[in-house]
């Protein structure tokens, strides 16, 4: 006799995205798209866009989990942090991490309070 497996608990969504998957989501946005396109040019091909995964750990919100993505200004040197993503692995939404409130916003509210897609620097 072959023992069944315990179902799931319902309140925890079934990974349909993974890490992978994610990062192509985060990288498919047209500000980050943007953010690379002007580092290389800006840099004459020095200084790319990319994005580093800041905690292999899915983190846990409202009861879905996220993956962790920092988009980084990538040189010889150094790494600088321009934005912190959330990715869900259940559906198709992504959260921004706002450093200067702490706080965690939609997309939308984003692009609507912060402006990113005319950003040019690591400020802002």
């Amino acid at each position: 006799m072959v023992a069944e497996k315990e179902p799931a608990p319902p309140s925890e969504p079934v990974a349909i995205r993974t890490k992978e998957q994610a990062a192509a989501a985060l990288m498919a946005l047209p500000e980050l798209q943007a953010w690379s396109a002007l580092l290389e040019k800006n840099s004459n091909g020095k200084v790319h866009g990319a994005l580093i995964e800041y905690d292999p750990t899915p983190r846990k919100l409202n009861g879905k989990n996220y993956w962790q993505f920092s988009y980084v200004e990538n040189t010889a040197e150094a790494a600088q942090r321009w934005e912190s993503f959330l990715v869900s692995s259940s559906d198709d939404e992504i959260l921004v991490e706002d450093a200067s409130s702490d706080e965690v916003i939609s997309l939308a509210r984003w692009r609507r309070e912060k402006h990113p897609a005319k950003r040019t620097s690591i400020d802002g």
